[in-house]
């Protein structure tokens, strides 16, 4: 848990780091720019600074004056780690099955091994629409995170743009399939990608059996705003239940979508980060973010190749952004 003194200093430091972040992401080799505790070593320390990810460590004397991230900005000193924020689907070749073996997610009575019961967050989900990278073409698989509702109670499920819309060519009313029963159980509703947010939302098809938990994690009980220090949990297609804690929300990072929609930037970004060996991986692109209390607080969008830190949009960001809201009880829904 973070200081009172630390989170003051980065109060002071929050309006410089949105100041700057643009022209220090401009930089060669940058992917990030954040603030946290200066690390010596491996060892965190209290100074509280800006933080520049790059893909690689350079010595300044192999890169042009203006090529370096500066020392200080404004007084405020910097330090620069090797970090590179992926987007976490799985592509899989169209020529192989889609299906995965069949297992249970969640607490639905079920024993291990039986089929899913109901639609639930934590499943894996995939658009039925293949996607082009390279000259071959693949199935693309994230995460159904958690459930939500419009004001017209139409039921759906909340997941990454890349996962929900694949490219430029998506559209309302493109299917998706439930990777482990192999069934089309929704369609796409509404997208995001905007300065803040990667998001969509896919609508269950009507008669459905649906529930408010995801995973293993239990219902969710609400939302609430991420907060350096907290602990958080996470179920996903790729990883499972995993845990972590929250570094940061101030994150602003570079995510590579392809071809057809290039390099974006999402700002402001829960940053996650775990002592265990990994807190995701390929396939949780969508999974929801849950603190201790079952709230909801983020949705997982990016992460280190090595599964170590992870990235996820707050989840206010992404209700107002898609215009929907949690749907807070267990029932069958669209009947």
């Amino acid at each position: 848990m973070l200081s009172i003194r630390e989170l003051r200093d980065r109060a002071v430091i929050r309006p410089i780091k949105r100041a700057v972040e643009d022209q220090l992401l401009d930089l060669p080799g940058v992917t990030g720019v954040d603030i946290g505790s200066r690390t010596r070593a491996g060892t965190r320390l209290r100074e509280q600074v800006i933080v520049v990810s790059v893909v690689g460590k350079r010595p300044r004397e192999g890169l042009g004056r203006d090529d370096c991230v500066p020392e200080e900005v404004f007084g405020i000193p910097t330090d620069v780690v090797e970090e590179q924020p992926l987007l976490q689907h799985i592509h899989r070749a169209c020529g192989e099955p889609l299906r995965w073996p069949t297992r249970t997610i969640g607490s639905d009575g079920g024993s291990a091994g039986c089929p899913i019961r109901a639609v639930r967050g934590g499943s894996g989900l995939a658009p039925c629409r293949a996607v082009r990278v390279g000259s071959d073409e693949y199935r693309r698989v994230g995460t159904l995170g958690a459930l939500v509702t419009s004001d017209s109670a139409e039921p759906m499920g909340l997941t990454t743009f890349d996962v929900g819309c694949l490219d430029d060519a998506w559209a309302v009313g493109d299917r998706m399939v439930d990777v482990d029963s192999g069934r089309v159980h929704a369609e796409l509703a509404r997208a995001a990608l905007s300065g803040r947010v990667d998001a969509a939302a896919v609508s269950l098809v009507p008669g459905l059996a649906a529930s408010p938990e995801v995973g293993g994690l239990g219902p969710v009980t609400g939302r609430a705003r991420a907060y350096p220090g907290e602990l958080v949990r996470k179920h996903g297609f790729g990883t499972g239940l995993t845990d972590g804690f929250v570094t940061s929300t101030d994150a602003t990072i570079r995510v590579d979508h392809g071809e057809a929609l290039g390099v974006r930037v999402l700002r402001e970004q829960i940053r996650i980060a775990t002592d265990r060996p990994r807190f995701c991986g390929p396939g949780d692109a969508g999974a929801a973010v849950l603190d201790l209390g079952g709230r909801l607080v983020g949705l997982h969008v990016a992460g280190a190749s090595d599964g170590g830190i992870g990235y996820a949009t707050p989840i206010g960001d992404v209700l107002a952004e898609l215009d929907v809201r949690l749907n807070p009880r267990s029932q069958p829904l669209g009947v």
